[in-house]
């Protein structure tokens, strides 16, 4: 009887840099061989050593033509595992979701660049031998649970009046047990208390003092060639599959053709969020992990450990016609990640206005943010109207609560807010309206990218904001000269009108249209 194993990749090592290409010695690894032409199957041969293992190792870039997933079989005295990196493979690092699921089959992802290895594990000194097989699997149909936020933050975000006020002595006189700046420029601090209770009696002590401008409680918020998934991408070219309409799509193809040939610059685009994970052949080019930063765990590489970032970064700037995947919107994006939210989905207000800040000093003319709460931020919206001053399109979510109030902060007046819509060209359930709306896009049912190999369909305003955010992008390459305020003037002209005529709080001023977007662009 044989035994399916499922696996994914390894993210754990993603610090340590790009994967190898070059064997590591003493490895012993054996070249995976070629599987058959017509049937793609092949079969891994050999003996166990003395330790009862054996190693082999393949490039993505030689299978993804005929397949999206590779998948290994193995009988019941056998166990198989495959590692990102030759990296993780010496470290014997192995993702948690591989750990999850075994007993069933083992489907690794083809997405990545550089080397993977293959090993197996049965009795020492015996021969075996285990089938594989290439297979074209569509996305995954992956849930993403919602988690709350945490409890109260202890920590209180303080705006100074003068650069010359003593913070410090504040922080002293409040008992706080931890200080830090959040940006000296807009004179912002964060103290932080041991409880709840000490931060809301300082938090009164420092609404009086005369150094302060105000005080806040730095609370949470929530993220919300012929390429093998582009047909499942009905956001770029909807032609009715699954029932939907065609043509509700933001005009992708059109686009693409009118601007063939044109000359197009690079553009920054910020996605502030969970961080990103650079290693997948789709990304080659598109992220600057030495731009970025990691607000959660204060370092540089802001690595993905949860999924989120990596799904939106995809929409904006995956690589197109590369046979790996899946297509962007702008080839000419580059991404800068910058990681607010933790891996349970949380992140706090001082990150966020940090990372808004940190973005825009960094050079980004479009910022992302598939993320928001219930509650305003003064630091954010100080941050936001610093961007703004700054000349920074922010491209904000309106959030998934389906209400008739957009979540915070795509209702900010600093932002350009963006609803969802789905296949049939409506406006999703989930998705928040009302007053502050701009836009409405594609969100519903959207492939793209996880943090560990995969693709799967999403659905949120956190998938129709990058659609937004990677058209304004585009409109920058084709003209860098154009301002911020310019730049949204032409998304709100071009829209395709839904709903009842001209602006309405369901849909703002219509649906995203990316060819009459740039037709607007002399």
């Amino acid at each position: 009887m044989q035994k399916w194993l499922l696996g994914l990749t390894i993210v754990g090592l993603l610090a340590s840099g790009l994967p190898v290409h070059t064997e590591a010695a003493g490895t012993g690894a054996k070249k995976m061989p070629t599987p058959g032409a017509k049937t793609h199957k092949g079969y891994l041969k050999g003996t166990f050593d003395q330790n009862g293992k054996a190693l082999f190792y393949f490039d993505s870039a030689n299978y993804v033509n005929e397949g999206t997933h590779i998948k290994f079989a193995a009988d019941d005295t056998e166990d198989v595992t495959v590692y990102e990196t030759q990296s993780d493979y010496l470290k014997q690092l192995v993702y948690e979701r591989y750990d999850a699921v075994s007993g069933e089959s083992l489907f690794f992802p083809l997405s990545w660049k550089g080397r993977q290895y293959v090993e197996i594990n049965g009795r020492k000194n015996t021969s075996f031998t285990v089938p594989f097989k290439l297979e074209r699997l569509q996305p995954m149909r992956d849930v993403v649970a919602k988690k709350k936020a945490t409890g109260q933050s202890t920590s209180l975000i303080v705006k100074m009046r003068t650069t010359d006020s003593d913070h410090a002595q504040l922080s002293r006189n409040t008992k706080a047990i931890a200080s830090e700046t959040i940006d000296a420029g807009l004179k912002m601090e964060k103290f932080t208390y041991s409880s709840v209770y000490q931060a809301l009696a300082a938090k009164a002590k420092l609404a009086k003092s005369a150094d302060v401008t105000y005080v806040e409680l730095d609370g949470q918020m929530q993220g919300l060639g012929v390429d093998p998934f582009k047909k499942y991408q009905w956001s770029l070219n909807n032609t009715g599959q699954r029932g939907g309409v065609k043509g509700a799509d933001i005009n992708f193809e059109a686009m693409k053709r009118r601007i063939a040939g044109k000359k197009q610059t690079t553009t920054r685009v910020a996605v502030i969020d969970t961080g990103i994970n650079p290693t997948y052949a789709d990304f080659a080019g598109r992220v600057r992990m030495d731009l970025g930063y990691d607000f959660v765990h204060k370092r540089q590489l802001a690595i993905d450990d949860h999924g989120h970032g990596t799904h939106v970064a995809a929409i904006i700037a995956a690589n197109s016609n590369n046979t790996y995947g899946m297509s962007g919107i702008n080839a000419k994006a580059s991404i800068i990640p910058i990681k607010v939210i933790a891996a349970n989905n949380t992140g706090s207000n001082s990150n966020i206005a940090k990372g808004i800040i940190y973005a825009v000093k960094k050079k980004a003319k479009v910022i992302n943010m598939s993320l928001g709460g219930g509650f305003s931020s003064l630091a954010i919206e100080d941050a936001l109207a610093y961007a703004k001053k700054q000349g920074v399109l922010v491209v904000v979510a309106t959030g998934n609560d389906g209400t008739s109030r957009l979540s915070y902060p795509a209702r900010s007046k600093y932002a350009l807010s963006v609803g969802s819509t789905n296949r049939f060209d409506r406006r999703s359930t989930f998705s928040n309206y009302g007053d502050g709306l701009d836009l409405v896009a594609p969100g519903q049912d959207i492939p793209s990218y996880l943090s560990d190999g995969e693709s799967a369909f999403w659905s949120g305003t956190s998938m129709a904001a990058p659609h937004v955010a990677g058209v304004a992008s585009l409109l920058y390459s084709l003209k860098p000269t154009l301002k911020a305020t310019e730049v949204e003037s032409i998304l709100k002209k071009s829209a395709q009108d839904l709903g009842k005529t001209g602006y309405d709080k369901a849909y703002g001023y219509g649906r995203l249209d990316a060819d009459k977007a740039v037709r607007y662009i002399k």
